[in-house]
């Protein structure tokens, strides 16, 4: 009894060392990465300040982690993502598409948006303008043609539409013309008409 008293006390503490470097490994993280919080958001302050700070290679692993594993974030978190993504994206020439990729889905989202407020180059400024500008004139041609280039009905209805506005328009101003010329006709012809007081007393003398 003596003797196993002694193995299990000496045993002991290597049971609890063990259990505790256990316990930390299958702890979960006290601190969240850099880029989230703790409930799994973006920081987008810590984000946007490793940013103005130029620690573009810091910033990228979380934007992309969040990209990825979160399939249906909120319209925000989307355009924040997306927005520092295009501008790191574009400054490297070598990720020039994938900038122009992210570009086009931050137009999407928001067709207003601009970059000018990351304070990005005149060659960045221009890739963007580029790819905004395209991306609208796409969209536009979408709507107004089908798949083969024919005129699409919603194209045809409004352009019928101008069209008629045009003609009420130029056909108001031709009744308005005509309207005027018969009053002056109308107006020219009674007073040649009219006999005049020189004619009356020549038919009172006779």
């Amino acid at each position: 009894m003596e003797i196993l008293k002694r193995v299990r006390f000496q045993a002991f503490p290597k049971t609890l060392a063990l259990c505790f470097v256990m316990g930390i490994v299958l702890a979960p993280e006290i601190h969240a990465a850099f880029g989230f919080n703790i409930d799994g958001t973006l920081d987008k302050n810590a984000i946007s300040h490793a940013y103005f700070e130029g620690e573009f290679s810091r910033i990228l692993p979380p934007l992309e982690t969040f990209r990825q594993t979160y399939p249906n974030p909120t319209k925000d978190d989307q355009i924040f993502v997306y927005k520092y993504l295009s501008v790191i994206y574009a400054a490297d020439s070598s990720t020039r598409k994938k900038a122009e990729s992210y570009m086009i889905q931050l137009v999407k989202l928001m067709p207003t948006i601009e970059l000018i407020d990351l304070y990005i180059s005149d060659n960045i400024q221009a890739i963007f303008k580029d790819v905004k500008s395209n991306f609208l004139k796409q969209q536009q041609y979408v709507r107004e043609h089908d798949v083969y280039g024919h005129p699409s009905i919603i194209g045809a209805d409004s352009t019928t539409t101008s069209k008629r506005g045009k003609s009420s328009h130029h056909a108001l101003w031709w009744t308005a013309g005509g309207v005027g010329l018969t009053a002056v006709a109308a107006t020219t012809y009674f007073l040649l008409s009219e006999p005049t007081s020189s004619g009356k007393s020549y038919a009172l003398g006779n």
